[in-house]
């Protein structure tokens, strides 16, 4: 299940740190909810608090920004308001301001429960051999997806089918390339099953023959990395929406 947020910092001054420590060490509200990383420790982190008035550092983060594109940058600064549609954090770093930016995300993110109307509980398989993606997908389908969800993982098409035949899962996201059997045997696999999951291609891969493949092997939507927050909300809606017609209703999560 979700094991919280994990903020990290770029070009941040001493003080400025010293700060951002005491701060995750006296707030109890972000000390339980949210882990501060080393600086610059980007394959773990969901967000990065990057100092953008400094162009080397701005620069520094462009230049990881696309081998990092599913982390969330806070930019820190000194002005009022910068010409960005990113978020920001005017100086001096305040518990109050930190706390905001990290609502406002999830706000901006979340669905509601009774914006759903669907039932309790939602049972996700993620399907990747890539760690960084599996972690993503965990904390972002808890965020967008405010209601019990019970959330498995595997690394292998085979891996997969495994965990398919001993339980029954709502909605399964499954990458497309891995290693071994790739994500259109596992769709057809675990469509074959008859286990009524709703089953989402999740990869890079963009071409219509891609799409096509995907749907011939069965699949209930495609979804293209990165995932936008937008389509992710719209497969969750149709998983949901059809829920009842494919396995009228849930049983309480069995341990993971």
């Amino acid at each position: 299940m979700h094991d919280g947020i994990n903020l990290s910092y770029i070009g941040l001054t001493e003080l400025e740190i010293r700060v951002l420590k005491s701060i995750f060490t006296l707030a109890p509200q972000l000390n339980e909810n949210v882990s501060l990383l080393p600086p610059g420790q980007l394959a773990e982190a969901d967000l990065v608090l990057v100092n953008s008035d400094d162009p080397a550092i701005t620069r520094q983060w462009m230049g990881l920004k696309r081998a990092n594109h599913l982390v969330v940058p806070l930019l820190l600064t000194d002005r009022a308001k910068l010409n960005s549609d990113e978020r920001t954090i005017q100086r001096p770093i305040r518990v109050q301001k930190l706390i905001a930016a990290l609502e406002d995300i999830i706000e901006q993110t979340s669905i509601k429960f009774n914006q759903l109307g669907a039932a309790a509980e939602l049972r996700i398989l993620v399907i990747d051999d890539s760690y960084p993606v599996r972690k993503y997908m965990e904390h972002k389908l808890t965020e967008l997806v405010q209601m019990s969800v019970d959330i498995h993982f595997a690394s292998s098409g085979e891996e997969a089918l495994r965990k398919n035949a001993n339980m029954k899962y709502d909605m399964i996201f499954l990458d497309v390339m891995m290693e071994g059997m790739d994500g259109y045997k596992a769709c057809k696999s675990i469509k074959s099953s008859s286990t009524g999951s709703f089953v989402v291609m999740l990869t890079s891969k963009k071409s219509p023959f891609d799409k096509v493949r995907g749907t011939m092997s069965g699949c209930d939507a495609y979804v293209t990395k990165p995932p936008t927050d937008e389509r992710l909300l719209e497969v969750i809606q149709k998983c949901l929406s059809q829920r009842p017609q494919r396995n009228g209703g849930l049983t309480r999560a069995g341990a993971r």
